[in-house]
């Protein structure tokens, strides 16, 4: 009975190790576009830290009070976090967001790949990560006034991008694809 019962007992513990063990699986295709991350992520984020310009994070917000307005979905979320938590947040996403935008597999809406091994692509991917991480570092100080200078970083990171892949040429839309510009 003793060897059943360590045969039982090593039998648990192997399955054990086994469920706790990383799986070993190639790393799945994205489902989502690039214009779907844009959409999803990198628009709404970056609106919050250009939205520091007018708004002070510190002011009091008012609180949503559910039957008193049409149902909203963000306004309803809105208070969960607030003020400088809110920046801080958008800023960290933006940052890790040239992760998502860079991983191979991607699709753009017109059906091609993200240009990932393109030079000038790293390069503005790479500028939205610092902006962000400047976006970041003042928001952590809570500096309004630094938050608005740092928006310009942030902007002339996407405006780099999107003036060559984001650009409808003549004939109709082929987001990103450069638009006369010649692979690196």
């Amino acid at each position: 009975m003793r060897i059943l019962s360590v045969g039982v007992a090593l039998f648990f513990l192997a399955s054990a190790g086994a469920a706790q063990a990383p799986s070993a699986q190639a790393p799945s295709r994205p489902n989502a576009s690039l214009a779907q991350l844009m959409r999803g992520i990198m628009f709404p984020n970056s609106n919050i830290i250009f939205n520091v310009q007018s708004q002070d994070p510190a002011a009091p917000k008012p609180i949503y009070e559910p039957g008193k307005a049409p149902f909203s979905w963000v306004d309803w979320g809105a208070g969960i976090y607030t003020g400088w938590d809110v920046v801080e947040n958008a800023a960290i996403v933006l940052e890790e967001a040239p992760d998502l935008i860079m991983k191979p597999g991607r699709l753009c809406t017109n059906g091609k790949p993200v240009p990932v091994e393109r030079a000038d692509f790293q390069k503005f991917a790479q500028g939205l990560r610092v902006a962000a991480r400047a976006a970041f570092e003042a928001a952590r100080e809570k500096n309004q006034e630094k938050v608005s200078e740092v928006t310009n970083q942030l902007a002339e990171a996407c405006f780099s991008c999107h003036n060559v892949y984001r650009t409808d040429p003549p004939g109709g839309p082929r987001r990103c694809e450069p638009s006369g510009v010649p692979p690196r």
